[in-house]
Formats: structure tokens, C-alpha cells, sequence
């Protein structure tokens, strides 16, 4: 690919983003689904899910209320985004990399479902950004 086609290829992702972000600020579902069909306009499903996730990141940082609403209904970014497994993935990836032991301190029963210690929670409180604080406490209820 060309590097003029890079640029453009990625400014038109950003737009992408920058229209889910500016949707997912209006708390509106009926909204969050018509963007979903517009993104449909991608390439593939993971483009899809890529922008969305882009756009959930950055609206962590500029709306954390609108966040905490997107997260709170996740359901809607279904199927392209399961913000739920994406919680789960990261809690698992920050609690081995503190050293705590899955079957142990915790056990993933699939993609979407994680058995916690008590440690294993209060670890997963720890160093977080705007959005990953906001996923662990409303999706694997550790607040």
C-alpha cells in the first residue's frame, strides 16, 4: 500500500471514530445502533470493532459520565464489541502480570465470566485509566 493510501485510509478511520465517539456522547441507543450500521461501511468486522473500541477509549477521557453509561450498556455495542470479555481479558492480563495465579487467585469460566479472590480484586482496583476502572467496576462489579 502506498503511503498516500495509509493516510487516507487512516483519516478515514479517524472519522469513523470521531462519529462514534460524538454518538456515544449523546447517550442516545437508538443512536449507538444507527452508528453501528454506518460502520458497516468497513472492511471487516474487526475494523468495526476496532473504531468502537477506539471510540470507547477516548470517550473514557473526554465524557468519563457518557463512559460510564456506554459501559453500563455495553449490550448495545454487541455483537462487534463485548466490552465484558474485553474486561475480563484485561483483568486476567493484569492480575498474571502481578503475579497471581489463574485456578488459584482466579479462574476464567469463559470469555465473559471470572471467579475472583479477594486479592485478585483488590489488586484489579489498582493502576487503572479512566476506562478500565470504569469497565472492572461496572462489569465485574468490584466497586
Amino acid at each position: 500500500m502506498s503511503p498516500l493510501k495509509s493516510v487516507k485510509s487512516h483519516r478515514k478511520e479517524r472519522l469513523h471514530t470521531e462519529v462514534a465517539l460524538d454518538v456515544f456522547k449523546a447517550r442516545n441507543p437508538a443512536l449507538v445502533i444507527a452508528v453501528k450500521n454506518f460502520l458497516k461501511v468497513l472492511p471487516t468486522p474487526q475494523a468495526i470493532e476496532e473504531v468502537l473500541k477506539e471510540a470507547t477509549y477516548e470517550l473514557a477521557e473526554v465524557d468519563p459520565e457518557a463512559c460510564r453509561w456506554l459501559v453500563q450498556n455495553s449490550l448495545l455495542l454487541m455483537p462487534e464489541l463485548d466490552l465484558k470479555a474485553e474486561a475480563c481479558a484485561l483483568a486476567v492480563q493484569k492480575l498474571k502480570a502481578s503475579g497471581f495465579e489463574e485456578g488459584q487467585d482466579f479462574h476464567q469460566e469463559s470469555r465473559r465470566e471470572l471467579q475472583l479472590s479477594e486479592a485478585a480484586k483488590s489488586q484489579l482496583q489498582v493502576d487503572n485509566s479512566m476506562l478500565e476502572s470504569l469497565m472492572l467496576e461496572e462489569l465485574l462489579q468490584l466497586g
